[in-house]
């Protein structure tokens, strides 16, 4: 498939995507990216917003799209004797109007951004990292590891589910889950507490919280959320309660804990919550 575009414009992947008739549903092309089903020139991407150029080439299952650079309005002739296959064609890309859902893209290269932003921290301060997941999934280490290179400083992490988990591999105590429950920043301190031990990485970090829609009660609603940091021997941890769908609850406390770990390495707060 062609996918024609002007000179020197240039068209998000996304769009690309809806208008060669993938999905009409941006969530659902939103979830291909985030799996790893779109290719782009040959590499897994799983950023929705990349910028395609003229000679790139997106794959998705077994459908290749090329993007091809028109000197005029209509592909001459002779492009399209040479092109003899299915074709896009669409108008200027600065005039679309349809867009993904706001909050969704918003969040989304908020988290990038900021994820880039601790790449180049841990490299330059060579400080090395461990991350334990419990609601975001490994959420948190997908996109810390979207960046190329962050092999450099990420030693590894757990998604510890389960109370069975996070005691046999995390060692956090029996008491504590009893005393405080696995959703508590106690619980949070000390999945951060015992990753680091296992990893024995400069810097080590935790989530735990309910992300619904289920799980929720009157004292810990669904969107509650504690986080955890580790670092120089002192951790630090703080509690949100975030709204929004299961997805949306999840990346916003991968935005959270990013913002806490970027935070405590450069020091923006004279006072930080022990």
């Amino acid at each position: 498939m062609i996918f024609w575009i002007r000179p020197d414009d240039s068209i998000y992947l996304f769009q690309l995507l809806k208008a060669a008739k993938i999905s009409d549903d941006y969530k659902e092309i939103r979830l291909f990216i985030k799996d790893g089903l779109v290719s782009i020139n040959g590499v897994v991407n799983r950023k929705q917003r990349v910028i395609l150029r003229d000679g790139d080439v997106v794959t998705f299952d077994k459908k290749e799209i090329v993007v091809k650079e028109r000197k005029s309005e209509t592909p001459t002739e002779q492009e399209l004797e040479r092109n003899y296959e299915e074709r896009v064609r669409h108008g200027k890309i600065n005039e679309w109007t349809s867009k993904p859902l706001k909050s969704e893209e918003e969040i989304d290269e908020q988290i990038v951004q900021l994820s880039e932003k601790l790449h180049y921290l841990f490299i330059s301060k060579n400080k090395t990292v461990s991350f334990a997941e419990s609601c975001t999934g490994g959420m948190v280490q997908q996109y810390l590891t979207d960046n190329s290179g962050s092999s450099a400083y990420f030693l590894g992490g757990i998604v510890a589910y389960s109370n069975q988990a996070k005691m046999r591999i995390l060692k956090v105590k029996k008491t504590t889950l009893e005393n405080y429950g696995a959703v508590s920043k106690e619980t949070a301190k000390e999945m951060a507490i015992g990753v680091q031990k296992l990893f024995q990485s400069d810097v080590s970090a935790s989530v735990t919280g309910i992300a619904g829609p289920t799980g929720g009660s009157d004292d810990k609603p669904v969107g509650t959320v504690f986080i955890a940091v580790k670092v120089n021997n002192r951790v630090f941890g703080r509690e949100f309660l975030f709204n929004g769908t299961r997805d949306i609850i999840r990346k916003k406390t991968v935005k959270m804990l990013f913002e806490f770990i970027f935070e405590i390495l450069t020091q923006t707060k004279k006072k930080l919550t022990r």
